[in-house]
């Protein structure tokens, strides 16, 4: 196969692909020599700015001179995002070696058991086949859905870490706070150290008790104390004190207050995974300043790209707009999916701008343009359907103007699409 054909069998297994709890994953691990044996990981779960922590977690450890793997969900604009070595998207051709190796795999374990693995579970044996092979030091892994029958949690991590938990995929992980996060929970492992982003206290909770049944060394970010030295529109520098550490000064470039919680959690987990590896403090902090995440709060020319896709990230977005936005011209560009919180989603972000474009995915779940339009209209913006998303993105550039700022949010998918349109767009993080 060469990298396109890849793509498309592990894609095609989409629609014939079985998921049954984790017993596709380890049996294809099995049958690749588990891979994953031997590995240095670190262990990611949480409902928004999981990805934004595993990037700062790789950068950092980049830094201190380490040769890293990151494997993250979804893409933005091309498969091979998915898997990085040293930050770089794996190439077409070591994509199709592994795949080939992949797809041997899972036609031995079709024919002999009957057992079809799905999109994600393919791809989680990839990571772990391409990471082996390169000798990775360390592969920070980003779970899909959920955490406890996610297909990474076949995985042994050296430490864990636990973004912010919301409401989120309510259909498969539950309709509260605290089911969701008992899903989150389950890749806490016997003895493995976690580190929690700060929680709501019945969310906390539910950490509290999985960690203390697996008895996991839990380092609650809860305590910790950040005082914000600097905060503009592209990052922030502050004073973190957690408990059991020196205070130290961080700088990241990622624009955001919420950045500044998702930096703290990878600086907590990166000590934690001190206690095993021998890491320099100072490298980690650089490394951090470094980092980069595509599409998440990221100016390209007067595009501000943003994947927040649910109540929670649009939220994110309006407050940043609200403190560093004011007085522009600003103008939303809005696809999104049927089985997310649109409404809520749209209430916040009709508060930042009284124009907006949107625009329908070529997606089975996808939004019409139409229907997102007339909620925007009911919450008192001026919305325009354009089907399209190229044509979409001119339109909301025009009305925005030379001065104004052009806001695409509400879908990753959609920021995915558009980025490479837009000039200044890198893959190298």
């Amino acid at each position: 196969m060469n990298a396109q054909q890849a793509i498309e069998w592990i894609h095609g297994a989409r629609y014939k692909g079985e998921k049954v709890g984790l017993r596709n994953t380890r049996a294809l691990l099995e049958a690749l020599g588990n891979p994953d044996r031997g590995l240095n990981m670190v262990h990611v779960a949480g409902t928004n700015g999981k990805g934004s922590v595993c990037a700062l977690t790789e950068r950092a450890l980049r830094a201190c001179g380490l040769k890293t793997g990151l494997y993250t969900s979804p893409f933005l604009s091309r498969y091979n995002e998915r898997f990085r070595l040293n930050g770089a998207p794996i190439e077409d051709e070591r994509l199709a070696q592994v795949a080939d190796k992949v797809y041997d795999a899972a036609r031995m374990l079709e024919a002999a058991y009957g057992i079809h693995p799905t999109s994600f579970e393919l791809g989680t044996a990839l990571a772990m086949e391409f990471f082996k092979q390169e000798k990775v030091d360390v592969a920070v892994i980003e779970t899909g859905l959920g955490g406890r029958l996610d297909p990474t949690n076949v995985i042994a991590p050296k430490v864990c870490g636990i973004a912010t938990i919301a409401m989120d995929h309510m259909k498969v992980l539950g309709d509260s706070l605290e089911a969701i996060a008992g899903e989150k929970a389950g890749i806490i492992k016997r003895g493995v150290p976690v580190a929690l982003y700060p929680q709501p206290d019945s969310v906390r909770a539910v950490f509290e008790r999985a960690a203390q049944a697996a008895d996991a060394p839990l380092l609650d970010l809860s305590g910790a104390k950040v005082e914000i030295l600097r905060e503009d529109a592209l990052g922030s520098r502050f004073r973190v004190e957690m408990p059991g550490y020196v205070p130290r000064e961080v700088s990241i470039s990622l624009p955001g207050r919420h950045q500044m919680n998702n930096a703290v959690l990878a600086l907590a987990m990166l000590r934690l995974l001190g206690q095993e590896m021998a890491l320099d403090e100072e490298r980690l902090i650089q490394g951090l300043a470094l980092a980069r995440w595509p599409g998440r709060l990221e100016w390209l020319g007067n595009v501000l790209l943003d994947g927040g896709h649910n109540e929670e990230g649009a939220h994110a977005l309006y407050a940043y707009a609200s403190e560093h936005l004011k007085g522009k011209k600003m103008v939303l560009l809005t696809a999104m999916m049927k089985d997310k919180a649109v409404r809520e989603a749209l209430s916040w972000l009709s508060r930042i701008s009284t124009r907006a474009v949107t625009t329908t995915l070529d997606m089975p779940r996808a939004m019409e343009a139409g229907a997102l339009a007339e909620i925007y209209r009911e919450n008192g913006v001026e919305a325009l359907a354009v089907e399209d998303a190229h044509q979409a993105l001119l339109q909301a550039q025009k009305l925005a103007g030379p001065d104004g700022v052009v806001l695409v949010s509400g879908s990753l998918y959609l920021v995915g699409l558009l980025r490479p349109d837009l000039p200044g767009a890198y893959e190298a993080l």
